[in-house]
C-alpha cells in the first residue's frame, strides 16, 4: 500500500515537474504580451494624434489594438501549456458556440459592433454637445460597450452604444453655423422698436455672434400679459471655445442688461379677477403681527 501511494506521488510529481516549465513560460508569455500591448497601443496611439484629428477614433482604435495583441497572446500561452488543441478547438467552435453565446451576449456584442460603427461613422467628437434619448451633455470618450456624456449638472452618464445608434442624436457641433433663439416678453405699454433696437445694439457684445447671417427680432405673440418678442442669431459652432448654451446665456443676459439701459420693462405675469354683483363682500381683518 505504502508504495503504491509512493508511485503514484512520484508520477503526479514528475508530471508536475514536466508541465511547471511549460506553465512559467506560459505566465511569462501573457504577462510579456499585456506589457507589449500597453507599449504598442501607446506608440499607435501617439501616431494616430499626428495623422487623425478625431481623438474619439483614435482613443478607440487604440483599445482595439491592446485587447487584440492580449488575445493573441492568450492563444498563443494556451499552446505553450500543452492545450493548443482546446485552443483550436475554441477557434474552430466559434462558428457554432457563436449561436449559443449570441443569444447570452447579445446586448455586449450589439453595444460592441454599435462603438465599431460609431467609432468609424464619427458622429460626434470629444467636446461636442449632443442630445440622445432625453440626455443632453458633452461627449467625454467612447469605450467598446459604452459612450460617456457629462450633462451640465456634472453626472457621468454611461450610455450604452447600441441606444445611440438605434435612435435619433442632435449634434450641436456638426455643422458650421447654427442658429439659435429665444423668446422674451415686454410690457404692452413699451415700444416694440425700441426694445427691437435696444436687443440689436446689445447682442454683439457676445463676440461668438455672427453679424452675417444678422441677427433680427420678431413679435412672436400677444400674451395675457405682455408682447412676446423672439430674438434669432447665428453662431459658428465648429469655432467656437466654449460651451454653446454658456453663450446663449450670455446673449440672454445682454438683452436684459439692455432692456435695463433703455427702461423696457419685462413685467410679471398678472391674472385678473372678477366677481359677480350678486356675491357678498366678505370682511377681511388685517392684524400686525407685531
Amino acid at each position: 500500500m505504502e508504495k503504491e501511494f509512493i508511485s503514484i506521488a512520484e508520477k503526479y510529481w514528475i508530471g508536475f515537474l514536466t508541465f511547471l516549465p511549460g506553465f512559467v513560460l506560459a505566465v511569462i508569455f501573457l504577462l510579456l504580451s499585456i506589457f507589449i500591448s500597453r507599449k504598442i497601443s501607446r506608440l499607435i496611439n501617439n501616431r494616430l494624434k499626428l495623422r487623425l484629428e478625431d481623438q474619439l477614433l483614435v482613443n478607440f482604435l487604440t483599445k482595439i489594438s491592446k485587447w487584440v495583441i492580449i488575445l493573441i497572446g492568450f492563444v498563443i500561452a494556451m499552446q505553450l501549456l500543452g492545450l493548443a488543441t482546446l485552443a483550436s478547438g475554441l477557434i474552430a467552435g466559434a462558428g457554432v458556440s457563436a449561436i449559443v453565446i449570441g443569444f447570452a451576449f447579445k446586448d455586449i456584442g450589439e453595444n460592441f459592433l454599435s462603438g465599431v460603427i460609431l467609432a468609424f461613422n464619427r458622429p460626434f467628437r470629444i467636446g461636442d454637445v449632443i442630445v440622445t434619448e432625453n440626455i443632453t451633455g458633452t461627449i467625454v470618450s467612447l469605450d467598446l460597450r459604452t459612450t460617456t456624456i457629462k450633462t451640465f449638472e456634472g453626472f457621468d452618464v454611461f450610455v450604452p452604444n447600441s441606444i445611440i445608434i438605434n435612435n435619433p442624436l442632435i449634434n450641436y457641433n456638426r455643422e458650421g453655423t447654427r442658429r439659435f433663439d429665444f423668446i422674451v416678453g415686454i410690457d404692452y405699454d413699451d415700444d416694440v422698436g425700441n426694445a427691437r433696437n435696444a436687443i440689436l445694439e446689445r447682442i454683439f457684445d457676445v463676440s461668438e455672434v455672427l453679424r452675417d447671417p444678422k441677427p433680427f427680432v420678431i413679435v412672436n405673440e400677444l400674451s395675457s400679459s405682455s408682447t412676446n418678442l423672439r430674438i434669432f442669431y447665428w453662431v459658428n459652432a465648429s469655432s467656437v471655445s466654449r460651451n454653446l448654451m454658456e453663450i446663449k446665456s450670455e446673449v440672454i443676459e445682454s438683452t436684459v442688461k439692455a432692456f435695463k439701459d433703455k427702461g423696457v420693462r419685462i413685467p410679471f405675469d398678472s391674472v385678473q379677477v372678477q366677481f359677480k354683483k350678486d356675491i357678498p363682500e366678505i370682511p377681511v381683518i388685517v392684524k400686525n403681527s407685531n
